[in-house]
């Protein structure tokens, strides 16, 4: 019996298949506690000073907001696409965007899973 390792875009395609949907959010916490162990991506959030507009003041002023320093792993799996040197031309989609197994993204924002015969 061959033993076949699960890349990160199978386990997201299956994750997403058992919700149905999922946000960008929910599988980057998926994809973050399946990496590094449940509970990672929820400890991730930490205060952080951050540059802010106030309306009022009409001034850019330094605020503390809550951030997960967590989100956006695995983002160029997201992006729409990419230059490939080494093939000399444009590569549409990030990893998790393209191929015939593959995630889109719907109207509402989530993600779905689409996967088509070869």
């Amino acid at each position: 019996m061959e033993n076949k390792k699960v890349t990160m875009k199978e386990k997201v395609l299956q994750y997403v298949e058992t919700q149905g949907t999922a946000s960008f959010t929910e599988i980057q916490k998926f994809i973050v506690d399946e990496k590094f162990g449940t509970g990672t991506y929820a400890a991730g959030y930490k205060m952080v000073k951050e540059w802010v507009w106030n309306n009022e003041t009409k001034q850019s002023e330094t605020k503390m907001v809550k951030r997960n320093t967590n989100r956006g792993y695995y983002c160029g799996a997201f992006s729409k696409g990419y230059y490939s040197r080494t093939q000399g031309e444009w590569q549409s989609g990030g990893y998790f965007l393209r191929g015939s197994s593959r995630l889109v993204k719907n109207e509402n924002g989530k993600y779905s899973v689409i996967r088509e015969s070869k």
